[in-house]
């Protein structure tokens, strides 16, 4: 920041580990340059209105054969693998309260 090569603090998560290796070892690398396109990249998935549940390895988004349920029932992928019973806790924010023996259900965790 110092040197002007960043604007923001936080722009350092916005270079890869080569990039930061490359600006250490010449200092005429543009780490601005560098930051511009990654910035733009995660101000767009911050705006997304939903998070996909399962990508790929190439950056796939798949999308799970969810089934329709009985009226009132939750249907969804489960992330852990077995059988809960419980009072179910819908949560919309990570600040939710959850109580012991309450079954998490959360658009993503």
């Amino acid at each position: 920041l110092a040197a002007g090569r960043l604007e923001a603090e936080g722009d350092v998560f916005h270079v890869s580990v080569q990039q930061l290796d490359a600006a250490i070892k010449e200092s005429s690398f543009d780490l601005r340059a560098a930051v511009t396109p990654n910035r733009a990249t995660y101000a767009r998935a911050k705006s997304a209105k939903s998070c996909p549940m399962l990508i790929d390895s190439r950056g796939r988004i798949l999308k799970p054969n969810l089934v329709e349920g009985e009226p009132g029932a939750l249907v969804g992928a489960a992330i852990s693998p077995g059988v809960a019973s419980g009072r179910v806790r819908v949560c919309t924010c990570s600040t939710d309260p959850i109580a012991p023996g309450e079954v998490l259900v959360a658009i993503v965790t």
